[in-house]
C-alpha cells in the first residue's frame, strides 16, 4: 500500500532536544490524561463531589426554610459530615455521576460557602435574606456558565479526549540513521494495538471506544543542522493508500516521501480518525541522510 506526499504546511516543532523530551514525557502525560478521563479514576473524587454538593445544596433549602438553624461554626459540623459521608458512598455510582462535575462542582462550592457565611457572619440564611437570594443567583449563573468549560477541563467525554491506551507506531523503514538516494523515499510504518486508516473522518464516523482504530497518520519532515537542530520543518500530507479503510483499516502502510540531499528527521505521529491528538501522543522518529 503505498500513498504520496507533498508539503501542505508549515509547522512550527521543537528541536531535537525538545523533541526527544516530549518523547520522555508520555508516560508522564498518559498518568495526567487517565485522570482527566471519562469515567476514569479521577471519576471517584468527581463523583463525591457532585454528591456532596446536592446534600450541601438541601441543607441550603432546609436552612432557608427555617427548618434548622446555622447560626455557629458548630452548626457547620452536621451538614459537612453528612456531605463527607454522602459522597464516599457516592463513589460506587462514579461512573454515572462524575459525568455532573461540571455542575456539582460550582453547586458544592456555592452551597458550602453560603452555610459558612451563615455560620460565621451576622448574615441571616432564612428567606427572603439577601444571602439565600445572593446564594440562588450564584449557583444558577455558575452552574449554567461553568459547566461546559469544567467539563471539558476536568471530565472530558472523549470526543475531546481520546486515550491512546496501549496503542503504539513504528517506522520500519528506513531505518534510523539509514543513507537513502534523494528523491522519493519510501516510509513504512506498522503499528501495534492500532490501526491506521484513511484520514480526515467525521466525529460520527468514529468508534469513539477504540480511538486508535483507523487512526489518521500525521508525518512531519525536518533538515537537521550540523548542530543538530532542526529546521525547515514541514507537515506533509500523507496517504495510506486505497486499502486503508474505516471498515478494513491497516496495521502497516507505506507512503511516499520526498526528500532533497541532507539530513533529515522523518516523524509519524498516529492520530484519532478525524486528526484529534492521543493522549498521550503515538509517535515514531528516524533520521536519515539523504544523498
Amino acid at each position: 500500500m503505498t500513498g504520496t506526499a507533498q508539503p501542505v504546511e508549515v509547522a512550527a516543532g521543537a528541536s531535537h532536544g525538545a523533541a526527544e523530551a516530549i518523547h520522555g514525557a508520555a508516560g508522564a502525560t498518559a498518568g495526567a490524561a487517565s485522570v482527566l478521563a471519562h469515567a476514569g479514576p479521577g471519576s471517584t473524587w468527581q463523583a463525591m463531589v457532585v454528591v456532596a454538593g446536592v446534600v450541601l445544596a438541601g441543607y441550603v433549602i432546609v436552612a432557608a426554610s427555617g427548618r434548622i438553624t446555622i447560626e455557629r461554626p458548630d452548626d457547620l459540623v452536621v451538614p459537612v459530615a453528612a456531605a463527607a459521608i454522602a459522597g464516599g458512598i457516592g463513589v460506587v455510582g462514579h461512573a454515572v455521576l462524575s459525568d455532573f462535575i461540571g455542575w456539582g462542582l460550582p453547586l458544592a462550592v456555592t452551597a458550602l460557602l453560603t452555610l459558612t457565611l451563615a455560620a460565621t457572619t451576622p448574615l441571616d440564611v432564612r428567606l427572603p435574606g439577601p444571602l439565600p437570594m445572593g446564594a440562588l443567583a450564584v449557583a444558577l449563573v455558575s452552574t449554567i456558565t461553568l459547566y461546559q468549560p469544567l467539563t471539558i477541563a476536568l471530565h472530558p467525554p472523549p470526543e475531546f479526549l481520546p486515550l491512546a491506551e496501549d496503542a503504539r507506531i513504528a517506522i520500519e523503514e528506513p531505518a534510523d540513521e539509514a543513507t537513502v538516494p534523494a528523491g522519493t523515499v519510501e516510509v513504512t510504518v506498522v503499528t501495534d494495538e492500532a490501526s491506521i486508516g484513511p484520514g480526515g473522518l467525521e466525529l460520527d464516523e468514529l468508534d469513539l471506544a477504540r480511538p486508535a482504530h483507523a487512526g489518521e497518520l500525521a508525518v512531519r519532515r525536518a533538515a537537521v543542522d550540523a548542530d543538530g537542530t532542526t529546521s525547515d520543518r514541514q507537515r506533509v500530507a500523507s496517504d495510506p493508500g486505497p486499502d486503508c479503510t474505516v471498515a478494513d483499516p491497516c496495521e502497516r502502510a507505506t507512503i511516499d516521501l520526498d526528500l532533497e540531499p541532507g539530513t533529515w528527521r522523518i516523524t509519524v505521529e498516529l492520530r484519532r480518525g478525524d486528526g484529534t491528538e492521543l493522549a498521550p501522543t503515538v509517535t515514531d522518529h528516524v533520521t536519515v541522510e539523504v544523498e
